[in-house]
């Protein structure tokens, strides 16, 4: 993994012990000035080995709704946890369903199948008429659902385009989009050396490189996204409004809401 972890990229990670990649969304600069406010839109990878002091620190950020993208299969063999006064809602981002854990695939054939081509027509399949980012985009119209975790197994790939959805919503520049999505790159170390360690003991050492090359998030994935969008739609606006029905009146309301002057 290429990219080096920055004070600003690090600021947003909160220390959970049992909970990989969970970030607080607030704080980045929108187009026109303002910031968005921290403590709203938090996002992470799956919910199952939060610990005790983990179960403190999540209800200490008074988070009322988890967004849970997995498969019917992911979750069942992971469940979210269910905290008093937390709604849960789940809806699968992904047709297909995927591997439980990547980290217990490792000596399967997906892998070989998970290749960098694989991880953007993913992306592009997911992007477009998406019954779980439709919800999801439903949900932040709701103040009352505030805060929102949203997460998938790792909080890289279906997460990463929940958040850039959000973050178009409230303004955010693409660049920045692409930078915090990156950012998963750092954050999901740890696991990562954990499968490279598993596919060692199933793979040549070629082999190992090409599955660790696959597993490294790339800016191209998200700009393929916004150049899809760009071509099937005149603007941000108008692909708001056609694929969630946020016209620029909702849009307005949901920046007022979520946005602060600096």
């Amino acid at each position: 993994m290429n990219q080096k972890p920055t004070n600003d990229s690090l600021n947003h990670v909160l220390p959970f012990k049992g909970i990989l990649n969970f970030r607080d969304m607030g704080g980045y600069t929108t187009l026109d000035g303002r910031r968005v406010k921290r403590g709203l839109f938090f996002r992470s990878a799956e919910l199952t080995g939060m610990t005790e002091q983990d179960v403190e620190l999540f209800q200490s950020l008074g988070i009322k709704t988890i967004f849970d993208y997995r498969g019917v299969e992911e979750v069942r063999l992971k469940p979210d946890p269910v905290i008093p006064g937390v709604n849960n809602i789940s809806i699968p981002a992904l047709v297909e369903e995927v591997p439980g854990d990547m980290r217990d695939v490792v000596g399967s054939e997906f892998l070989k199948h998970f290749t960098a081509d694989f991880l953007a027509n993913m992306y592009l399949n997911m992007a477009f008429n998406n019954p779980s980012f439709k919800r999801l985009m439903e949900t932040i119209m709701l103040p009352d659902q505030y805060p929102i975790l949203h997460h998938c197994a790792g909080g890289r790939d279906r997460t990463g385009v929940g958040s850039a959805f959000i973050f178009l919503a409230l303004g955010v520049p693409k660049e920045t989009i692409v930078e915090d999505y990156l950012i998963s790159n750092l954050t999901l170390a740890p696991m990562n050396e954990q499968i490279k360690a598993q596919v060692s003991q199933h793979l040549s050492p070629e082999e190992v490189d090409k599955v660790m090359a696959s597993l490294e998030l790339r800016r191209e994935f998200m700009e393929a996204i916004f150049s899809a969008i760009d071509e099937r739609y005149e603007s941000i606006e108008a692909f708001l409004e056609q694929e969630f029905a946020i016209t620029a009146e909702k849009r307005e309301q949901l920046q007022v809401f979520c946005l602060e002057a600096i």
